[in-house]
């Protein structure tokens, strides 16, 4: 179903405005995955915040959106904001400006609202994004291996994230189908992008996920490669378990007070490969960004580059 019709169907199936919140926001997220296409934890996301703005603006109750006002989305969108920090201030904004759009869409509300949404200050690229260098990255890949199933279970999580650059939800997602032995690659299915892609097999890593799959991996009928290591045997349930293995190896060789695990080694690996000779746009296609300029923030590792192209120290200033 394409867009369009997805629109006109969703309009034909949407409820009367009395009623209640739960149901406003259940309809909300049928709109963001039947017409929107968005990935499950944006939705996830989005819903977290408008369930707080639709608590505070009926309590819960059939709202009333020809009472909705400017001043009860800017103050609501404010207030969450000023709890939170830097790149993450605009997300409740995002998701309120999601919601009255939708609004808009069903004709609950005229359109012109989402316009009351402050928009929070981000200086695109402000900060040197935060990496491992390569010796930190064998250190924390190496430590895990004690012995057990579950060394070589998060052995080969580790290699996976610090080689191929995957995120952690793809990680968590890898399914015994994915991988092709005999063509040395393994395809990711679309998810944050909606676009699948082919990345090679390196040796260590196939090595690793070998060892896993026929030492370390329980028996299951589930095709997902990496399992629980405790009874049931179930696949994680999202990425968060990845998330955590990431945490606990680092600590584990003395790496602490780094933010977002995981996501460190996707940065580890897009800048080994910018400082081998990489492209933007070899990165961005082994990364999965849909966009080169999410990868233009690699840009500013590349220091000789940048040493080239500065502008001179006016002698005034000096």
């Amino acid at each position: 179903m394409n867009n369009t019709a997805a629109s006109e169907a969703l309009q034909q199936e949407v409820r009367p405005p009395g009623v209640d919140a739960s149901q406003c926001l259940k309809d909300f997220d049928d709109h963001l995955t039947r017409v929107q296409g968005l990935a499950p934890r944006t939705r996830q996301s989005y819903c977290f915040w408008v369930s707080r703005f639709l608590a505070r603006f009926c309590a819960l109750d059939a709202p009333d959106w020809s009472s909705l006002r400017a001043e009860h989305v800017t103050t609501f969108v404010q207030r969450e904001a000023s709890r939170l920090h830097r790149y993450s201030r605009a997300i409740p904004g995002t998701a309120i400006r999601a919601f009255l759009r939708y609004l808009t869409f069903v004709g609950f509300i005229r359109s012109g609202l989402e316009a009351a949404v402050p928009r929070m200050p981000r200086w695109k690229h402000a900060e040197l994004p935060r990496y491992l260098p390569p010796a930190d990255v064998e250190r924390v890949v190496g430590g895990v291996l004690d012995g057990t199933p579950k060394g070589l279970r998060n052995h080969a999580i580790l290699l996976l994230l610090a080689r191929t650059g995957l995120r952690a939800d793809e990680v968590s997602k890898l399914s015994l189908g994915d991988i092709d032995w005999v063509a040395g690659t393994i395809c990711i299915p679309s998810t944050k992008s909606h676009r699948e892609r082919r990345l090679p097999l390196a040796q260590d890593v196939g090595a690793a996920l070998c060892s896993y799959l026929k030492n370390g991996r329980p028996p299951c009928r589930s095709r997902t490669i990496f399992l629980r290591s405790l009874r049931p045997f179930d696949p994680f349930l999202n990425s968060a378990a990845i998330c955590k293995i990431a945490r606990r190896a680092m600590t584990r060789v003395g790496i602490l007070n780094t933010p977002a695990a995981a996501h460190l080694f996707r940065h580890s690996a897009a800048t080994g490969m910018l400082r081998g000779g990489a492209t933007f746009k070899e990165i961005a296609d082994v990364l999965g960004h849909a966009s080169l300029k999410t990868t233009g923030i690699y840009a500013k590792l590349d220091l000789a580059a940048l040493s080239r192209v500065a502008l001179p120290w006016p002698e005034s200033a000096q």
